[in-house]
């Protein structure tokens, strides 16, 4: 079973043509010369295997789905599709006990988009209520269907760049304390895969200048009253900075990690604003 969650594309199913033949020993689907595996490490609907036309059964139907739309489309697309594609291409067109699918339908978006008219059969996938907690969980055996309601269940502190189900063991990591984001350093690269962190790269070269550590940058951007008063950040970078709390608690797997904010470390370049300065010129002129 692969253990990553970026399921490489370019394997040997994705060689063309497919062909489906009905045989004594059972029913065989080959993807060019190569028998067409059943992938179910994507998600498990039908152990036993393939069937295609109106007499086959849902599952198998489904779990022939699945084997062809995850090669060219991607795991999250066949998890998410496969119950529309199986009711409404696999039953209904593929009828003969031989036939053989073209790669470059697979390439036509309108081929898709034909066969998405019905919610029937049920999609079988898991939801996030179907699958256990996150430290109960194996993620080396469990199915890229599981991995996304995984992912989905915990999508408010799971970091969202990247390997899913590596970020899925990187917060366990954090939960049980062997990873502290609070001591990375800062990069601009890294910034720019906070997710909200919608600021030009000025304002982010000025962060990863003034502060030395994520944690202080996320203590800062969480609970600083007024991300303006820093010299370089403008009001307009201080919006896109409120709106990039949710992805800091994504980075740091949750708000209870990030330090608390120390307003004595507030950096040097910090300035007060303009109704600030504004007040004490008035204070000034009344004296």
């Amino acid at each position: 079973m692969p253990s990553k969650t970026d399921y490489a594309r370019k394997t040997k199913w994705k060689k063309g043509p497919y062909r489906g033949e009905r045989g004594v020993g059972g029913n065989v689907v080959y993807a060019d010369t190569s028998l067409l595996d059943k992938h179910l490490f994507v998600h498990n609907v039908s152990p036993g295997g393939f069937d295609w036309g109106q007499q086959a059964s849902d599952d198998k139907a489904g779990q022939l789905a699945i084997a062809l739309l995850a090669p060219w489309k991607g795991v999250d697309f066949a998890v998410e599709n496969y119950h529309l594609f199986a009711e409404n291409y696999i039953r209904r067109e593929l009828t003969e006990d031989t036939w053989e699918v073209r790669t470059r339908d697979f390439r036509n978006k309108d081929h898709f988009t034909a066969y998405a008219g019905r919610d029937y059969p049920p999609n079988t996938a898991p939801t996030p209520r179907d699958v256990p907690e996150l430290e109960d969980t194996d993620l080396d055996s469990i199915t890229y269907a599981e991995e996304i309601a995984l992912a989905e269940k915990y999508k408010e502190v799971l970091w969202t760049h990247g390997n899913r189900r590596d970020n899925l063991r990187r917060l366990l990591r954090i939960w049980d304390g062997t990873e502290t984001p609070r001591d990375d350093s800062i990069s601009s690269g890294t910034l720019y895969r906070v997710k909200g962190l919608n600021i030009p790269s000025n304002a982010r070269s000025t962060l990863a200048r003034e502060f030395g550590l994520m944690g202080d940058l996320a203590a800062w951007v969480l609970y600083c009253p007024n991300h303006s008063r820093m010299k370089g950040i403008s009001s307009t970078s201080a919006e896109g900075i409120k709106k990039s709390r949710q992805g800091f608690i994504q980075y740091f797997g949750g708000e209870e990690f990030i330090p608390e904010y120390d307003h004595s470390e507030v950096p040097l370049t910090e300035s007060p604003t303009r109704d600030e300065s504004q007040q004490t010129l008035n204070t000034l002129s009344d004296s």
